[in-house]
């Protein structure tokens, strides 16, 4: 019994951090605020488009494959801002969906990848 209690002690973790994969998150829509910063960042990534009431999933990791809350994101941007003050936030690479990836990606418009060392392909975010 004692070592049917460990084992699921050591695997509920794995199993909850697998599973948490692509879900949708509590909020996942961008409001004005942050909408201001992602979008001086997305002009830095010579990007045309507006975050405004959009819908973005961010990850991190060094495999870009581990979900957070946006939450998390804006308070690392802020953290890197105590040290950098002319930072726009961590090494990120942003991907903007069209229609027809936006119907596949459960209505998201974009993914925010943060603190990743892989370039992941878009068709695996959706």
């Amino acid at each position: 019994m004692r070592c049917l209690i460990a084992f699921l002690m050591l695997i509920m973790p794995f199993t909850f951090s697998y599973s948490q994969g692509k879900r949708q998150l509590a909020n996942d829509t961008i409001n004005q605020q942050e909408a201001m910063q992602l979008n001086k960042l997305a002009s830095a990534c010579r990007l045309n488009f507006d975050f405004t009431h959009k819908k973005v999933a961010f990850y991190t990791g060094s495999g870009g494959d581990d979900r957070r809350d946006k939450s998390r994101y804006f308070s690392e941007c802020a953290k890197l801002k105590e040290y950098y003050p002319d930072a726009i936030g961590p090494m990120t690479k942003i991907y903007i969906f069209d229609e027809d990836e936006k119907a596949r990606a459960n209505g998201y418009d974009a993914v925010i990848v943060y603190g990743s060392v892989k370039q992941v392909p878009s068709k695996e975010l959706y």
